[in-house]
């Protein structure tokens, strides 16, 4: 009986192992499944970080860096250095993009730190499977990343190494379009598509994500790693600063008062910097807190002339960094007009569904343009959020949409790999499925 025991107790060893071997494989030989999409640009945003010769003018920050920024601007401005966009998307976590980046800066070097307004990206955090997407046919990046976050990342793998073989057997990979997609950048880094040419936001803000400027953002534990970064990359003799991320003025909380309460309150922020970072910030601190004009699809994504103006400020900023004096040339740019301003009937409130006990299934029409936060929480018996737009970017959700309810997401067949890896969905990708019929 005993070596009976032992013998089913092998197999079942045996068993996870060939397991464990078949999901290696899947997860690290099969080809990329993620090139396409908009993190998988991020292994180009590192070949073009070593690669670039001279003294380099570095951006390094989430997606606010990467829709914020006119590369070639800088470059025709301060042309003994070459312009690098090393901004890709916040759930990467900030700390992995200062891992991945740290090793190519050289002495010479200006690195510039910009990220989002907001405790997840002012902190620790970090999303394991936006990691192995981006790191899908180069996993050589990993070995870049500190010893606690791969550990944190092993968890993850079985999920990423299923889903890239579910597309290697289909035969399709994740779709991408648009500005979300890699397409979307140019030789810079930076996002290039005209679709971003003014701000298409019901309200002309996201609601779902207020920003604050207030001490418990910023993450002590996130402070050190900055300072311990910064600290490293000057021994080689580069030269770090902290820029304040472009936020949107209506989406300052407690910013009632305008933008001069928007400005005050960037400004206690700015000062909050000075005293906790060991390395210098640029400013002035209002020159980030920006009008609605001139963002597109969330708070810190800023459109194609928000992007000019923000440019030609940085630009003055290294300028008074590197005490030049010297001229800065600049066009005036017309404020684009904004597509949902103030319209009615487009925004799904948190008031509508939530505490309603009774209600399985909730269909959101084409013509929703934003879910609000916690919209379905107390639903307690609701099963079924079924999305009728096949595109993803016809609504703005954020980071609570499924609180206090146990509900899957249904969309259209065509569009589940498009729901799943978009910018803003894709934190729900393990509760979107395709809904029957198509």
């Amino acid at each position: 009986m005993k070596q009976k025991r032992k013998g089913m107790v092998l197999a079942v060893c045996l068993f996870f192992l060939a397991d464990l071997i078949i999901l290696a494989v899947c997860g690290f030989a099969l080809p990329a499944q993620y090139a396409d999409t908009f993190l998988g640009e991020l292994r180009e945003k590192r070949a073009r970080l070593a690669q670039a010769g001279g003294n380099r003018v570095i951006l390094a920050g989430g997606s606010g860096v990467a829709f914020g920024y006119d590369s070639r601007m800088i470059e025709d401005a301060f042309p003994e250095y070459h312009a690098v966009n090393f901004g890709m998307y916040a759930g990467l976590g900030s700390r992995v993009m200062m891992d991945l980046s740290e090793q190519d800066v050289r002495r010479g070097d200006i690195v510039i730190l910009s990220f989002e307004q907001n405790t997840q990206a002012l902190s620790g955090y970090f999303n394991a499977q936006a990691v192995w997407q981006a790191a899908d046919g180069d996993f050589s990046m990993l070995l870049r990343l500190k010893k606690e976050t791969i550990g944190q990342m092993a968890g993850s793998f079985y999920q990423f190494a299923q889903e890239k073989l579910k597309y290697f057997i289909k035969g399709t990979q994740p779709a991408a379009s648009g500005v979300y997609s890699r397409d979307a950048f140019d030789e810079y880094g930076d996002i290039c598509q005209d679709a971003c040419s003014r701000n298409v936001m019901p309200l002309g803000y996201d609601v779902n994500v207020p920003v604050y400027y207030t001490n418990d953002v910023l993450d002590q534990d996130f402070v050190r790693y900055m300072n311990d970064y910064a600290r490293r990359l000057e021994k080689k003799g580069a030269r770090v600063w902290y820029r304040l991320c472009p936020v949107n003025m209506r989406s300052v909380a407690g910013g009632e008062g305008g933008q001069e309460e928007a400005y005050n309150q960037a400004a206690l922020f700015y000062d909050i910097l000075l005293e906790q970072l060991d390395f210098p910030v640029t400013g002035p601190p209002y020159h980030i807190v920006m009008e609605p004009e001139w963002f597109y699809d969330t708070n810190f994504h800023l459109n194609s002339s928000g992007k000019y103006v923000n440019t030609m400020r940085l630009i003055r900023e290294i300028k008074a960094m590197l005490s030049d004096d010297s001229r800065t040339k600049e066009v005036s740019v017309s404020k684009p007009a904004m597509a949902y301003d103030k319209e009615e009937g487009i925004i799904l409130k948190a008031g509508k569904y939530s505490g309603n006990t009774q209600i399985q299934t909730v269909t959101v029409g084409k013509e929703i343009r934003q879910i609000e936060d916690y919209a379905f929480d107390g639903c307690t018996r609701l099963k079924s959020i079924i999305m009728e737009s096949a595109d993803p970017s016809d609504c703005l959700v954020g980071q609570h949409l499924l609180d206090g309810s146990g509900a899957d997401i249904y969309v259209p067949k065509e569009a589940l790999s498009t729901y799943r890896i978009h910018y803003s969905w894709a934190v729900y990708a393990d509760r979107i499925h395709a809904r029957e019929g198509g």
